[in-house]
Protein backbone atom coordinates (compact mmCIF):
# COMPACT_ATOMS: atom_id res chain seq x y z
CA UNK A 1 0.00 0.00 0.00
CA UNK A 2 2.45 2.27 1.05
CA UNK A 3 4.43 1.35 -2.40
CA UNK A 4 1.52 2.64 -4.05
CA UNK A 5 0.74 5.51 -2.75
CA UNK A 6 4.62 6.88 -2.75
CA UNK A 7 4.16 6.21 -7.01
CA UNK A 8 0.40 7.82 -7.40
CA UNK A 9 2.24 11.00 -5.76
CA UNK A 10 5.45 11.10 -7.77
CA UNK A 11 3.02 10.90 -10.88
CA UNK A 12 0.75 13.99 -9.42
CA UNK A 13 4.06 15.59 -8.89
CA UNK A 14 5.43 15.54 -11.48
CA UNK A 15 2.33 16.14 -13.79
CA UNK A 16 2.48 19.63 -11.98
CA UNK A 17 5.51 20.06 -12.64
CA UNK A 18 5.50 19.68 -16.22
CA UNK A 19 2.38 21.28 -16.57
CA UNK A 20 3.81 24.29 -14.64
CA UNK A 21 6.85 25.01 -16.47
CA UNK A 22 4.74 24.45 -20.05
CA UNK A 23 2.42 27.20 -18.73
CA UNK A 24 5.89 29.79 -17.93
CA UNK A 25 7.27 28.67 -21.03
CA UNK A 26 3.85 30.08 -22.62
CA UNK A 27 4.21 33.28 -20.45
CA UNK A 28 7.30 34.19 -21.64
CA UNK A 29 6.00 33.59 -25.48
CA UNK A 30 2.49 35.44 -25.00
CA UNK A 31 2.88 37.50 -22.02
CA UNK A 32 -0.80 36.43 -21.31
CA UNK A 33 -0.81 37.12 -17.45
CA UNK A 34 -3.05 33.68 -17.31
CA UNK A 35 -0.28 31.62 -17.45
CA UNK A 36 1.59 33.10 -14.90
CA UNK A 37 -1.20 32.35 -12.48
CA UNK A 38 -1.70 28.61 -13.83
CA UNK A 39 2.21 28.35 -13.42
CA UNK A 40 1.85 29.78 -9.57
CA UNK A 41 -0.83 27.58 -9.52
CA UNK A 42 0.48 24.32 -10.05
CA UNK A 43 3.70 25.06 -8.35
CA UNK A 44 1.99 25.87 -5.10
CA UNK A 45 -0.32 22.69 -5.64
CA UNK A 46 3.10 20.85 -5.94
CA UNK A 47 4.55 22.22 -2.71
CA UNK A 48 1.19 21.31 -1.00
CA UNK A 49 1.94 17.61 -2.07
CA UNK A 50 5.55 17.68 -1.30
CA UNK A 51 4.38 18.88 2.09
CA UNK A 52 2.08 15.60 2.32
CA UNK A 53 5.20 13.34 0.71
CA UNK A 54 7.56 14.61 3.74
CA UNK A 55 4.89 13.73 6.59
CA UNK A 56 4.29 10.18 5.17
CA UNK A 57 7.86 9.40 4.18
CA UNK A 58 9.86 11.11 7.44
CA UNK A 59 7.36 10.21 9.64
CA UNK A 60 7.02 6.31 8.54
CA UNK A 61 9.69 5.32 11.16
CA UNK A 62 7.77 7.52 13.97
CA UNK A 63 5.05 5.82 16.55
CA UNK A 64 1.57 7.13 14.99
CA UNK A 65 -1.24 7.73 17.10
CA UNK A 66 -4.72 7.28 15.68
CA UNK A 67 -5.75 10.31 17.78
CA UNK A 68 -3.86 12.01 15.34
CA UNK A 69 -5.99 11.29 12.91
CA UNK A 70 -8.00 14.84 12.81
CA UNK A 71 -5.24 17.42 13.63
CA UNK A 72 -4.15 19.68 11.13
CA UNK A 73 -0.31 19.94 11.04
CA UNK A 74 1.26 23.19 10.18
CA UNK A 75 -2.15 25.15 10.05
CA UNK A 76 0.00 28.39 8.73
CA UNK A 77 1.78 26.84 6.22
CA UNK A 78 -1.13 24.74 4.36
CA UNK A 79 -3.31 28.26 4.63
CA UNK A 80 -0.10 30.00 2.53
CA UNK A 81 -0.13 26.98 0.15
CA UNK A 82 -3.93 26.61 -0.43
CA UNK A 83 -4.35 30.09 -0.93
CA UNK A 84 -1.45 29.88 -3.53
CA UNK A 85 -3.16 27.40 -5.36
CA UNK A 86 -6.54 29.10 -5.05
CA UNK A 87 -5.75 32.86 -5.64
CA UNK A 88 -4.74 32.38 -9.44
CA UNK A 89 -7.40 30.39 -10.20
CA UNK A 90 -9.54 33.61 -9.50
CA UNK A 91 -6.95 35.30 -11.13
CA UNK A 92 -7.29 33.56 -14.28
CA UNK A 93 -11.01 34.04 -14.40
CA UNK A 94 -10.96 37.71 -13.52
CA UNK A 95 -8.25 37.86 -16.33
CA UNK A 96 -10.61 36.11 -18.49
CA UNK A 97 -14.26 38.35 -17.64
CA UNK A 98 -12.03 41.74 -17.77
CA UNK A 99 -12.41 41.80 -14.43
CA UNK A 100 -9.72 44.70 -13.24
CA UNK A 101 -11.19 46.02 -9.65
CA UNK A 102 -8.21 45.59 -7.81
CA UNK A 103 -10.68 45.13 -4.61
CA UNK A 104 -12.65 42.46 -5.99
CA UNK A 105 -9.14 40.73 -7.13
CA UNK A 106 -7.53 40.67 -3.62
CA UNK A 107 -11.39 40.52 -1.28
CA UNK A 108 -12.10 36.07 -1.69
CA UNK A 109 -8.08 35.93 -0.84
CA UNK A 110 -8.62 37.94 2.53
CA UNK A 111 -11.92 36.64 3.25
CA UNK A 112 -10.14 32.69 2.83
CA UNK A 113 -7.42 33.98 5.25
CA UNK A 114 -9.74 35.17 7.39
CA UNK A 115 -12.34 32.17 7.60
CA UNK A 116 -9.02 29.70 8.16
CA UNK A 117 -7.38 31.89 10.67
CA UNK A 118 -10.83 31.90 12.90
CA UNK A 119 -11.07 28.02 12.41
CA UNK A 120 -7.90 27.06 13.25
CA UNK A 121 -7.65 29.19 16.33
CA UNK A 122 -11.57 29.37 17.84
CA UNK A 123 -12.43 25.73 17.10
CA UNK A 124 -11.74 22.65 19.16
CA UNK A 125 -9.52 19.76 18.06
CA UNK A 126 -12.40 17.35 16.31
CA UNK A 127 -13.12 16.03 13.46
CA UNK A 128 -16.00 19.30 12.55
CA UNK A 129 -12.63 21.74 12.67
CA UNK A 130 -10.87 19.66 10.08
CA UNK A 131 -13.29 19.31 8.09
CA UNK A 132 -14.46 22.83 8.07
CA UNK A 133 -10.92 23.80 7.83
CA UNK A 134 -10.72 21.67 4.05
CA UNK A 135 -14.00 22.71 3.20
CA UNK A 136 -12.74 26.62 3.03
CA UNK A 137 -10.86 25.71 -0.17
CA UNK A 138 -13.78 24.27 -2.05
CA UNK A 139 -15.73 27.01 -0.89
CA UNK A 140 -13.60 29.45 -2.50
CA UNK A 141 -13.74 27.18 -5.98
CA UNK A 142 -17.59 27.20 -5.43
CA UNK A 143 -17.38 31.14 -5.64
CA UNK A 144 -15.36 30.72 -8.90
CA UNK A 145 -17.89 29.57 -10.12
CA UNK A 146 -20.54 31.46 -8.87
CA UNK A 147 -19.07 34.56 -10.13
CA UNK A 148 -18.44 32.58 -14.20
CA UNK A 149 -21.97 32.08 -14.02
CA UNK A 150 -22.66 35.22 -12.88
CA UNK A 151 -21.01 37.05 -15.55
CA UNK A 152 -22.76 34.85 -18.25
CA UNK A 153 -25.84 35.94 -17.03
CA UNK A 154 -25.12 39.61 -16.98
CA UNK A 155 -23.33 39.61 -20.21
CA UNK A 156 -24.89 42.64 -22.93
CA UNK A 157 -24.06 40.79 -26.02
CA UNK A 158 -24.17 37.16 -27.40
CA UNK A 159 -20.52 37.53 -28.70
CA UNK A 160 -19.54 37.40 -24.75
CA UNK A 161 -21.89 34.90 -23.94
CA UNK A 162 -20.31 32.78 -26.62
CA UNK A 163 -16.85 33.84 -25.72
CA UNK A 164 -17.85 32.02 -21.84
CA UNK A 165 -19.63 29.26 -23.42
CA UNK A 166 -16.50 27.56 -25.01
CA UNK A 167 -15.06 27.43 -21.66
CA UNK A 168 -18.52 25.36 -20.48
CA UNK A 169 -15.95 21.59 -20.31
CA UNK A 170 -13.95 23.14 -17.80
CA UNK A 171 -16.18 24.41 -16.15
CA UNK A 172 -18.73 21.18 -15.72
CA UNK A 173 -15.69 19.78 -14.96
CA UNK A 174 -14.85 21.56 -12.24
CA UNK A 175 -18.16 21.88 -10.57
CA UNK A 176 -18.27 18.41 -10.42
CA UNK A 177 -14.92 17.13 -9.04
CA UNK A 178 -15.22 20.37 -6.48
CA UNK A 179 -18.77 18.52 -5.60
CA UNK A 180 -16.55 15.33 -5.49
CA UNK A 181 -13.96 16.97 -3.34
CA UNK A 182 -16.84 17.98 -0.78
CA UNK A 183 -18.64 14.43 -0.81
CA UNK A 184 -14.98 12.32 0.08
CA UNK A 185 -14.33 15.24 2.91
CA UNK A 186 -17.93 14.65 4.44
CA UNK A 187 -17.01 10.68 4.18
CA UNK A 188 -13.61 10.32 5.04
CA UNK A 189 -13.72 12.96 8.05
CA UNK A 190 -17.27 13.19 9.67
CA UNK A 191 -18.63 9.68 8.62
CA UNK A 192 -15.45 7.50 8.50
CA UNK A 193 -14.73 5.71 11.75
CA UNK A 194 -10.71 6.55 12.13
CA UNK A 195 -10.52 3.89 14.71
CA UNK A 196 -11.49 1.24 12.23
CA UNK A 197 -8.36 1.49 10.94
CA UNK A 198 -6.14 1.56 14.05
CA UNK A 199 -3.89 -1.26 13.63
CA UNK A 200 -3.64 -0.42 9.52
CA UNK A 201 -0.03 0.80 10.43
CA UNK A 202 0.34 4.46 8.38
CA UNK A 203 -3.34 4.05 6.25
CA UNK A 204 -4.74 6.38 8.58
CA UNK A 205 -2.45 9.05 7.85
CA UNK A 206 -2.19 8.51 4.23
CA UNK A 207 -6.31 8.70 4.04
CA UNK A 208 -6.39 12.12 6.64
CA UNK A 209 -3.80 13.97 4.39
CA UNK A 210 -5.06 14.00 0.80
CA UNK A 211 -8.11 14.34 -0.87
CA UNK A 212 -8.12 11.87 -4.15
CA UNK A 213 -10.79 14.08 -6.05
CA UNK A 214 -8.88 16.88 -5.25
CA UNK A 215 -5.48 15.53 -6.94
CA UNK A 216 -7.92 14.66 -9.98
CA UNK A 217 -9.11 18.12 -10.02
CA UNK A 218 -5.97 19.50 -10.37
CA UNK A 219 -4.66 17.19 -12.97
CA UNK A 220 -7.71 17.85 -15.37
CA UNK A 221 -6.51 21.78 -14.37
CA UNK A 222 -3.22 20.55 -15.50
CA UNK A 223 -4.66 18.97 -18.70
CA UNK A 224 -6.74 22.48 -19.80
CA UNK A 225 -3.71 24.43 -18.80
CA UNK A 226 -1.45 22.12 -20.85
CA UNK A 227 -4.10 22.50 -24.29
CA UNK A 228 -3.98 26.46 -23.67
CA UNK A 229 0.14 26.64 -23.71
CA UNK A 230 0.48 24.33 -26.57
CA UNK A 231 -1.70 26.27 -28.73
CA UNK A 232 0.17 29.58 -27.72
CA UNK A 233 3.50 28.00 -28.19
CA UNK A 234 2.61 26.71 -31.39
CA UNK A 235 1.26 29.69 -32.78
CA UNK A 236 4.40 31.99 -31.54
CA UNK A 237 2.18 34.84 -30.36
CA UNK A 238 5.45 36.88 -29.86
CA UNK A 239 5.23 38.07 -33.09
CA UNK A 240 2.12 37.91 -35.92
CA UNK A 241 1.52 34.70 -37.05
CA UNK A 242 2.05 34.36 -40.87
CA UNK A 243 -0.83 34.59 -43.06
CA UNK A 244 -0.46 30.77 -43.96
CA UNK A 245 0.47 29.65 -40.56
CA UNK A 246 -1.53 26.25 -39.37
CA UNK A 247 -5.03 27.39 -37.50
CA UNK A 248 -4.08 30.76 -37.73
CA UNK A 249 -7.13 32.31 -39.37
CA UNK A 250 -9.18 30.10 -36.97
CA UNK A 251 -8.08 31.49 -34.05
CA UNK A 252 -8.45 34.55 -35.02
CA UNK A 253 -12.22 34.57 -36.11
CA UNK A 254 -12.62 32.82 -32.58
CA UNK A 255 -10.68 36.47 -30.71
CA UNK A 256 -12.10 38.70 -32.80
CA UNK A 257 -15.38 39.66 -32.31
CA UNK A 258 -15.18 39.64 -28.47
CA UNK A 259 -11.45 41.62 -28.78
CA UNK A 260 -13.53 44.38 -30.78
CA UNK A 261 -16.34 44.46 -28.91
CA UNK A 262 -14.40 44.83 -25.70
CA UNK A 263 -12.34 47.51 -27.37
CA UNK A 264 -15.39 49.52 -29.08
CA UNK A 265 -13.56 49.13 -32.10
CA UNK A 266 -16.44 49.58 -35.37
CA UNK A 267 -16.80 47.55 -38.20
CA UNK A 268 -14.57 49.41 -40.47
CA UNK A 269 -11.85 48.75 -37.54
CA UNK A 270 -12.55 45.21 -37.43
CA UNK A 271 -11.34 45.20 -40.89
CA UNK A 272 -8.16 47.18 -40.66
CA UNK A 273 -6.89 45.15 -37.54
CA UNK A 274 -7.23 42.00 -39.03
CA UNK A 275 -5.46 43.19 -41.94
CA UNK A 276 -2.65 44.66 -39.18
CA UNK A 277 -2.46 41.13 -37.43
CA UNK A 278 -1.61 39.84 -40.80
CA UNK A 279 1.54 42.14 -40.79
CA UNK A 280 0.56 44.49 -43.68
CA UNK A 281 1.62 47.82 -43.64
CA UNK A 282 -0.86 50.53 -44.64
CA UNK A 283 -0.20 50.81 -47.81
CA UNK A 284 -0.42 47.13 -48.80
CA UNK A 285 -3.69 47.32 -46.69
CA UNK A 286 -5.11 50.58 -48.62
CA UNK A 287 -4.36 48.43 -51.72
CA UNK A 288 -6.02 45.43 -50.11
CA UNK A 289 -9.30 47.36 -49.08
CA UNK A 290 -9.13 50.20 -52.07
CA UNK A 291 -9.15 52.45 -49.47
CA UNK A 292 -7.05 55.85 -49.32
CA UNK A 293 -3.98 55.77 -47.38
CA UNK A 294 -4.82 58.57 -45.13
CA UNK A 295 -8.36 57.00 -44.21
CA UNK A 296 -6.22 53.65 -43.13
CA UNK A 297 -3.61 55.35 -41.05
CA UNK A 298 -6.76 57.25 -39.19
CA UNK A 299 -8.04 54.09 -38.42
CA UNK A 300 -4.85 52.19 -37.41
CA UNK A 301 -4.63 55.96 -35.17
CA UNK A 302 -7.94 54.89 -33.61
CA UNK A 303 -7.47 51.51 -33.18
CA UNK A 304 -4.32 51.81 -31.49
CA UNK A 305 -5.84 54.77 -29.13
CA UNK A 306 -8.98 52.42 -28.27
CA UNK A 307 -6.63 49.01 -27.02
CA UNK A 308 -3.73 51.41 -25.31
CA UNK A 309 -1.17 50.21 -27.18
CA UNK A 310 1.37 52.58 -29.28
CA UNK A 311 2.65 49.93 -31.73
CA UNK A 312 1.36 47.47 -34.07
CA UNK A 313 3.23 44.81 -32.44
CA UNK A 314 1.82 45.60 -28.93
CA UNK A 315 -1.07 45.59 -30.76
CA UNK A 316 -0.51 42.02 -32.00
CA UNK A 317 0.82 40.88 -28.96
CA UNK A 318 -2.87 42.15 -27.04
CA UNK A 319 -4.93 40.61 -29.39
CA UNK A 320 -3.04 37.26 -29.06
CA UNK A 321 -3.55 37.89 -25.48
CA UNK A 322 -7.41 37.21 -25.56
Amino acid sequence: METAFYFYTIVVMLVCVASGSVSLSAYFVSRRHSFLYAAAMLLFYFLDLALIFQYEYLGQNVEYSINQFYTIDHPQLKILLALGTLEPMWLILCDFVNERRRVLRLAPALAFIAASEIVVLCLPVDEFRQWLFYTLRQAFLLWCLAFGVYRYSTARNEVEKARLRRQEPLFLVTLVLCLCILIEDVVMILVFDSSFFANADMLPLYISERNFSENILLLALSFFTLRAAADTLRLRFKEPPSADAPDTQEYVDELLPAFCERYHLTARERVILEEVLQGKDNQNIASSLQLALGTVKAHVHNILKKTGTTTRQELAQLFWKG
